[in-house]
């Protein structure tokens, strides 16, 4: 592990990821944007005659995935150079130049979809019946057909179109004034020396062993969002309005009902998450009870739910040791899955350590052309070797993806994406307690597994039932003013944290923080996600190979159906609770197991 951050020229080539796998060299790249600058000048020139036949309709279908797979490349090339050293000003004007051609691309590809939807769909489904290189693109025309009833007139979505940077105004707006315009005051950090607080500062703080030091990082964190509460209520409010009059004037029964029609799915599947997660609270109160005890407080804030359980100096962990637990955990997957783990791990998928200028946190990504990539930021921590299992887990969901698919049929949804990674995550804790000695490590482990639970499905799901709450009320005619909103939001937070936990008043304000409210009706998918890792879990331990089999078998599957039928695949019904009751269990099987190697 790297002691002292080095320039990115000074690392060592095996610890980088190999990009150029996509473009030996600027001049490929150079190349490439010329030749999808060209493919682009040739829609226009198709635009009249691509529906006018079957043969006619697949040389356009052709040409725009052609253009598309380019565009994914140079625009992951571009995006990843650029994240190696934010530094580089080459890199950043490459990513600029890609966007700019991007748009251009939208703009050009603009006039299909509603040109197509004015067409019989007989028409279109006689095309690809006599047309056999349309068979793969069949999915892709179905799906665009299912919007036929929700397309509004080729004028119509122009002028909808044209309105788009306007309609991002106050997501926008609520993003400048939480990163850029709000003062939030002055704290006192551990040394007991004033410092400015910044968002980016908080988590240390709240996090801090010092009960002083948390409460005032509370405090001063939320009167300052509560002296900004009216304008965040007028920004939400714009959102949520767009969104409820978007899905009216295209004829949706609601906003949530249109979030959820990309993926075919029911406003029961929200609803049952929902109504399973506040059946089942006695798991969450037990925790907080237990961190009250374990921290030895008299009374339970809020400003104490983030406070570390395990004292003294966590163990290191060098990339080589972890590389081994995480190939070690993952075994149980089968022996293809783990030949590609060793690819990542041999063939540069990974770059592992910070450098100056690095883009911080993790994640995975690449296109249907390229290595799935991983990006991290290697420390030695547990967490971070947890990490390396979790982004893997969705470069092994890419890798599959793409082996075994079209590119047309490649892509998984945001419902699925989390769930191969989460399922590697889960399975590394398991593996840790299984074989891990150490009580330190074990109640590491499992305050971290905790800690996922509580926040991944018991918050999130708080979050889902407000979000519904005000696009409900907007529905309904209401005024989404901060009292309204706020009032609802601390009794939530009442709810959701119990009798036995002060719920401090400036709590009411916290929803002002979360900028995923403006991407209506997302962080539901966080706890479906992680509900669903650990029903595969189960099944894993239950059925072993048998279960494995086919839970490879879902990775492969990409996008070539909707959630609801591919879940099926691997005996998960996301229409019924059993699913989110599992997760509850095994959270509830965590507490438990804390409890009794904390008292050994």
């Amino acid at each position: 592990m790297n002691k002292t951050m080095p320039k990115r020229s000074e690392v060592v080539k095996e610890d980088t990821w190999d990009l150029e796998k996509i473009y030996p060299s600027n001049l490929e790249v150079e190349q490439e944007f010329k030749t999808v600058e060209e493919m682009i000048a040739k829609i226009k020139e198709q635009q009249d005659t691509c529906l006018s036949s079957s043969k006619n309709l697949l040389s356009f279908l052709l040409l725009d995935s052609m253009i598309s797979r380019k565009l994914d490349k140079l625009i992951v090339y571009s995006s990843m150079k650029s994240d190696q050293d934010k530094g580089d000003a080459t890199y950043l004007a490459l990513s600029g130049k890609v966007e700019q051609l991007s748009s251009k691309y939208q703009e050009a590809m603009a006039f299909f979809q509603p040109s197509l939807l004015k067409m019989d769909k007989e028409v279109i489904t006689k095309y690809i019946n006599e047309e056999t290189g349309l068979s793969q693109f069949r999915r892709v025309l179905e799906q665009l057909f299912r919007y036929q009833k929700h397309t509004l007139s080729e004028k119509e979505e122009q002028l909808l179109s044209s309105f788009r940077s306007i309609f991002n105004a106050s997501s926008k707006t609520s993003s400048l004034l939480r990163n850029a315009d709000m003062l939030l005051g002055k704290v006192h950090n551990e040394k007991d020396e004033e410092i400015t607080l910044r968002e980016s500062t908080y988590s240390g703080l709240i996090e801090s062993k010092n009960r002083s030091v948390r409460k005032e990082a509370f405090t001063t964190l939320y009167q300052a969002y509560a002296s900004y509460k009216n304008t965040f209520a007028s920004t939400y409010e714009a959102e949520v309005k767009l969104a409820c009059t978007n899905a009216k004037v295209r004829g949706y029964d609601s906003s949530l009902s249109e979030a959820l029609y990309d993926d075919n799915l029911e406003i029961s599947v929200y609803q049952t998450l929902i109504d399973t997660v506040k059946k089942n609270f006695k798991p969450l109160y037990q925790y907080f009870k237990l961190k009250k005890e374990v921290l030895n407080l008299d009374e339970f804030h809020l400003y104490d739910a983030y406070v570390p359980l395990i004292e003294g100096e966590s163990r290191k962990y060098s990339f080589d040791e972890a590389k081994n637990l995480v190939l070690s955990a993952l075994s149980v997957l089968g022996n293809e899955y783990q030949e590609q783990l060793n690819h990542a791990f041999t063939d540069r998928w990974i770059d592992k350590y910070p450098n100056i200028g690095k883009r911080t946190g993790a994640y995975s990504w690449g296109c249907y052309d390229s290595l799935p990539y991983v990006l991290l930021n290697y420390n030695g921590n547990i967490d971070d070797v947890s990490t390396i299992a979790h982004e893997l887990g969705h470069s092994m969901h890419s890798y599959y993806s793409r082996k075994y698919n079209t590119y047309e049929d490649h892509s998984y949804v945001i419902f699925t994406a989390e769930i191969a990674s989460t399922v590697n995550e889960l399975l590394f804790y398991q593996h840790m307690l299984k074989h891990s000695s150490s009580k330190q490590e074990k109640l590491e482990i499992l305050s971290a597994m905790m800690d996922l639970f509580k926040s991944t499905i018991y918050r999130q799901t708080m979050f889902a039932e407000f979000e519904m709450f005000a696009h409900k009320s907007v529905e309904e005619g209401k005024v989404l003013t901060n009292d309204y909103l706020s009032d609802y939001y601390y009794q939530l937070n009442q709810e959701y944290f119990g009798k036995d936990v002060v719920v401090d008043d400036l709590i009411r304000y916290e929803w002002e923080r979360i900028p995923h409210f403006y991407t209506p009706f997302y962080v539901y998918q966080y706890a479906t996600g992680l509900s669903i890792a650990s029903q595969i879990i189960k099944n894993i331990n239950e059925q072993g190979s048998t279960y494995v089999e086919k839970y490879i078998n879902f990775l492969k599957s990409g996008g070539k159906d909707y959630p609801i039928a591919l879940l099926k695949t691997i005996d998960i019904d996301i229409e019924d609770s059993k699913y989110i009751e599992s997760a509850l269990e095994l959270f509830q099987d965590v507490i438990n197991q804390f409890i009794e190697v904390n008292k050994s």
